[in-house]
């Protein structure tokens, strides 16, 4: 039987109020993602990678680009966390996503010079599941391939400070039904991330993330919760987060999560559109013998994307996304913490193409 919705307009409203009142003034200052491992997409439950091979709930999971197999809620109706009848009593699932991602160049606002990213790596989850929680286990690793255009100026006197840059993480995910309504979440991961032969100890970034998530209607979820992340010569934050989930339809949905908003519509045929927009910081160590010794390298974009799916087996999906950054900010610190260079870009597009398999 499902639950009434007559507060759902109300509750929404009152959460958009909350976000705009509190909306930051400039991004790089104020916003910030949630960590990396997918806890920006909170769950509700952890299933099977494709809706053709979700048969122990209702609920389908699709992976996160940037972490851990994000929850999507039934687009068909029914709580997450409902099990079918013929449910068994645990369930393993796993999924492994290679991806890769190319920017146009973009023009240094502040300084001299422009750069080109190219980004490529792979996402690796693993888990099991019952009816009352979810435990995960997912591997990420991402390179990324600076080009330095001629006459660059954000470390002034070197127009080509560094190139290539590593970022690799581990996280745990627990999801736990508390009952029909609540669902209790928690994560923490390791990241390493820098230059090839910077120290692992030079370059650890720590994250964690605590919250809950609330039914409010078969159709709506709020999560709320507290995230947190170190940063590399830098002071870590912590900050309340919030997020929701909502099925418009049998084939819609649209959702906000962390710093991510994001838009889903199945067309049919085995294919599904998505639209999005995100905030996103990349930071990076540097190595002790090259232009910053031991500085760091610090990346934040702010992006919008439309993209198709094409399921294309049962197990496999390949994913084309084009989008723009809207806006960047580039920055370097030196060892200590000090200042270098830094400078905004102009906009530029970008291509992104994903192959994802379920194991």
């Amino acid at each position: 039987m499902r639950r009434p919705r007559p507060q759902v307009p109300f509750v929404l409203a009152a959460i958009a109020a909350l976000l705009l009142a509190s909306a930051p003034a400039s991004a790089q200052s104020t916003a910030r993602p949630l960590p990396a491992f997918g806890l920006d997409s909170p769950i509700s439950t952890i299933t099977a990678s494709f809706p053709k091979l979700a048969t122990v709930t209702e609920a389908t999971a699709q992976p996160s680009r940037s972490g851990l197999i994000e929850a999507s809620a039934p687009l068909t109706g029914g709580h997450a966390f409902t099990p079918t009848a013929t449910a068994p009593s645990a369930e393993a699932f796993s999924s492994l996503e290679l991806f890769a991602l190319v920017n146009g160049t973009t023009d240094f606002k502040d300084v001299g010079g422009n750069l080109t990213a190219q980004r490529a790596g792979l996402d690796a989850t693993i888990g099991r599941r019952t009816e009352e929680r979810a435990f995960a286990l997912h591997l990420r690793n991402e390179s990324t391939f600076y080009k330095f255009g001629s006459g660059s100026t954000l470390v002034p006197g070197e127009p080509k400070p560094f190139n290539d840059l590593y970022e690799t993480s581990a996280g745990v995910q627990l999801a736990v039904r508390a009952d029909e309504t609540w669902t209790w979440l928690a994560g923490l991961e390791v990241t390493l991330a820098g230059e090839e032969l910077v120290n692992p100890t030079d370059s650890l970034i720590l994250g964690g993330l605590a919250g809950v998530r609330y039914s409010i209607a078969d159709d709506v979820d709020f999560t709320f919760g507290l995230a947190g992340e170190s940063r590399l010569e830098d002071d870590a934050w912590v900050m309340p987060f919030f997020g929701f989930d909502w099925r418009l339809g049998e084939h819609t949905r649209a959702a906000i999560h962390g710093s991510e908003l994001r838009f889903e519509q199945d067309l049919g045929k085995d294919l599904s559109l998505n639209l999005g927009a995100s905030f996103d910081i990349r930071q990076y160590r540097l190595e002790d013998d090259g232009p910053v010794p031991g500085g760091v390298f610090r990346d934040e974009e702010i992006k919008v994307s439309a993209g198709l799916d094409w399921q294309v087996t049962e197990s496999g999906r390949l994913g084309i996304e084009v989008g723009q950054v809207m806006w960047s900010e580039y920055t370097v610190l030196d060892g200590a913490g000090s200042l270098v260079g830094q400078s905004e870009g102009d906009p530029t597009n970008y291509l992104g193409v994903s192959l994802t398999f379920g194991i």
